[in-house]
């Protein structure tokens, strides 16, 4: 037997495992924004956040896709932010925030066990990634 197969066979049923996880989180919020929008609730939504929402320079409706990578994880946030059709200043300011902050709830538990002071972190993620925000809202103003 090649001993290439069990490698290539471990790989492949990993890379099939991992696909299934992320499509159990994709498929559902993709879904449920699908709907949120079928239903006119997207309008709601945009209306409630535009006032935070732009002062990063974002529709109202990206705080979905915020809150899903906040509390969820990147993939829900792709998921969410994916039929919304934002520009690609708006997805390139999402995707520095969340890159900053992301999966908050699991992360904060894992900074939790190394000892490091987890509110500290997480309220040093949240700030950073909101200034983040801010600043490349500004730079965009400024420069482009």
């Amino acid at each position: 037997m090649n001993p290439l197969y069990p490698t290539l066979k471990r790989g492949f049923l990993n890379g099939i495992s991992i696909t299934y996880k992320m499509v159990k989180v994709i498929v559902p919020c993709y879904i449920a924004i699908e709907l949120i929008k079928h239903f006119g609730l997207i309008e709601v939504i945009s209306t409630f956040f535009k006032p935070c929402m732009g002062i990063f320079g974002l529709p109202g409706e990206s705080a979905l896709g915020l809150i899903a990578g906040y509390f969820i994880n990147l993939y829900a946030a792709i998921a969410v932010i994916a039929p919304l059709q934002l520009s690609s200043k708006d997805m390139t300011t999402i995707a520095l925030m969340l890159g900053i902050a992301h999966s908050l709830p699991i992360e904060t538990g894992v900074t939790r066990q190394t000892g490091v002071n987890a509110w500290l972190m997480l309220t040093a993620r949240v700030v950073f990634s909101l200034f983040a925000g801010i600043v490349i809202n500004l730079i965009w103003k400024l420069f482009l």
